[in-house]
């Protein structure tokens, strides 16, 4: 991959990330429910683009296994009740199903995939689960 291709891949990376950033923001401002189905809905969105990375993985496998690939759809489909609950119930619901796509993925044992692409993964992710811990907790009355 050339640098300049790396680079967009960055920044649509940490781009992405935005919008988990105003849901803690959204949560403690006691925002409109139509953003914050947005902001919950934003994330299901993106669990489920990410959940793609299992079914790449499984494509490019020589002996792939099917467990990836299923989990792959079972976490979208855990993913999507997140749009019928309040914020910080969805956050906390999301986190969890983030985590485990993140521990099912494994980035930092994908030894085909670049290093700087496996450790962008690994903050992302963890920057989405820390993120959405926090909405949950702001949310829930349990933060300032």
């Amino acid at each position: 991959m050339n640098p300049q291709d790396m680079h967009t891949v960055r920044i649509l990376g940490w781009a992405g990330l935005l919008p988990f950033a105003f849901m803690p923001l959204a949560a403690a401002i006691d925002s409109p429910e139509w953003l914050q189905r947005l902001l919950s809905t934003y994330a299901v969105i993106i669990l489920a683009f990410m959940a793609g990375t299992l079914w790449a993985r499984f494509l490019l496998a020589a002996d792939p296994g099917r467990f990836r690939l299923v989990a792959s759809n079972l976490l979208a489909l855990a993913a999507w009740p997140a749009v019928l609950l309040d914020l910080h119930w969805a956050a906390f619901w999301l986190a969890a199903v983030f985590g485990a796509h993140l521990l099912l993925d494994e980035p930092w044992r994908s030894h085909d995939l670049p290093g700087w692409y496996r450790r962008l993964r690994l903050y992302l992710s963890s920057s989405v689960i820390g993120l959405l811990l926090l909405t949950g907790l702001i949310g829930a009355g349990r933060v300032f």
